[in-house]
């Protein structure tokens, strides 16, 4: 529309407005989602849409349903599009119900993180379960899930346990939205998974991250938020770091305003070893791997002969790759006491395949920083 000169005498109102899409955060690990829908939906259930908009999900699966809520804090936190599918409609999904959808989910190779709006504990065992299948299609998967409101710290160490996966992190515990509504740890999983799919930087394990859209964490009936650091009879407890030890990733109030939340620190519920103990561990083993396979797939080298030319390629390839994820991974010590990822390309006997191999360790966060003062009083 034409608007009025800066000269235009006439007293006129003019829209000179104009209507700019706003993007998404570029999204680094896309998101597949499962749930419930309504029966106002226009959603055949077992089926997956790629979600935009929250106007999409309502339309998809009803306004007023589960998965819609669950993508609605996805959007609002900018990680979409999202592929997501409604195991049932009108009613809660049972477990081979929510199965279906989890296996064309596992079989998509868009998907890296995977949510639910079950807080079942025996349905995130399962999710688990099914992030792990997808590895036999050599995609990556990791799962964001977590428990209904009101769950003692007790009960969710015990699920973390239950589940013991590398591929699932456990969110706790539920939170309030920006209504000031009391939303589960499924909603509160959905809002850390959307950070999660932004950050492309996987050195940074998004520690004591602030996240927005987020009014506190789930409270007692006194007031005070259910997990909380605290002092009684000289003994001091903290529950965030009882739960993190036992498997859970717990969310705590803001430090830096009255109301908020943020993430203490992530990681998977694997705790036979502390191997996993952060996703982005996790997430850098898994990301590393995806890196070499899409460069020899984009390389062509499936279409080259096993010649020790291309094989010195390849390895050269792989070897530059790997040193510009000096942040992810660091070099080791090689047989010529030089510093790098012992990168070789090996063929088979009968010259059908080769195997690439490399080493290196991967970067752990700071988790605790010690601050040791050596001061002097005049006296």
């Amino acid at each position: 529309m034409p608007t009025a000169p800066s000269t235009q005498l006439f007293p006129e109102v003019v829209d000179a407005s104009t209507l700019v899409g706003k993007p998404a955060a570029s999204i680094f690990l896309p998101i597949g989602a499962e749930g419930q829908a309504d029966n106002d939906g226009s959603a055949t259930a077992g089926s997956l849409y790629v979600v935009n908009t929250i106007s999409e999900a309502a339309t998809i699966f009803g306004a007023a349903s589960l998965l819609t809520k669950l993508l609605t804090a996805v959007i609002n936190q900018g990680a979409y599009p999202i592929v997501a599918g409604a195991s049932k409609k009108g009613s809660l999904p049972s477990l081979s119900e929510r199965q279906t959808v989890w296996d064309d989910l596992s079989s998509d190779s868009r998907v890296r993180l995977r949510l639910t709006d079950s807080v079942v504990q025996a349905d995130l065992v399962a999710l688990a379960t099914s992030c792990v299948d997808a590895e036999l299609l050599q995609y990556k998967q990791l799962a964001f899930g977590g428990l209904t409101t009101g769950a003692t710290k007790a009960a969710q160490i015990t699920a973390a346990g239950a589940i013991g996966s590398s591929r699932l992190c456990l969110v706790a515990p539920g939170v309030y939205d920006a209504d000031g509504t009391l939303q589960t740890g499924s909603y509160a999983s959905a809002v850390v998974a959307a950070e999660v799919a932004k950050n492309a930087d996987l050195s940074n394990d998004l520690d004591l991250l602030e996240l927005g859209l987020l009014a506190g964490i789930e409270k007692t009936a006194s007031g005070l938020p259910v997990y909380r650091m605290k002092v009684a009879g000289g003994v001091k407890t903290n529950d965030f770091e009882d739960l993190l030890q036992g498997g859970v990733s717990p969310l705590m109030p803001s430090r830096i305003a009255a109301t908020g939340v943020q993430i203490s620190h992530l990681r998977t519920t694997y705790t036979a070893t502390t191997a996993f103990d952060a996703i982005s561990t996790r997430l850098i083993v898994d990301q590393v791997f995806v890196d070499v396979r899409d460069y020899i797939f984009a390389a062509g080298f499936l279409r080259r002969g096993n010649t020790e030319a291309n094989r010195n390629a390849l390895k050269a390839a792989v070897t530059a790759l790997l040193f510009e994820r000096i942040a992810w991974i660091s070099p080791v010590t090689q047989a010529d006491n030089t510093q790098g990822f012992n990168v070789s390309v090996t063929p088979s006997a009968d010259m059908r395949q080769v195997t690439v191999s490399y080493e290196g360790r991967v970067v752990r966060g700071i988790q605790t920083i010690q601050v040791a003062a050596r001061l002097t009083v005049p006296t």
